[in-house]
């Protein structure tokens, strides 16, 4: 999964589609996320970092990881060659 090249990431989480002229904000979790997802790092390397940095589960981290891909490729952020990629 890469980020489009026409979504704009802010330091202060702010997301702006320019494609589609969509813009959301992201909270510090969900930014440090969709950064690792922008330098194309394995889930299971993101994994290890949110288990090791937050008080989460493996279970519930997944659940959550999937949900918010799930809403990036709804909202057009993200690119994918294998339309059930994930990672």
């Amino acid at each position: 999964m890469k980020i489009a090249p026409e979504v704009k990431i802010s330091d202060n989480g702010f997301v702006f589609n320019q494609k589609t002229g969509d813009s959301f904000s992201l909270n510090p979790s969900g930014l440090e996320l969709i950064r690792m997802i922008a330098e194309e790092k394995e889930l299971d390397e993101i994994k290890d970092a949110f288990l090791i940095k937050y008080d989460v589960d493996d279970l519930s981290f997944e659940k959550d990881f999937y949900e918010f891909c799930t809403l990036l490729k709804h909202h057009q952020i993200t690119v994918h060659g294998n339309p059930l990629e994930f990672n």
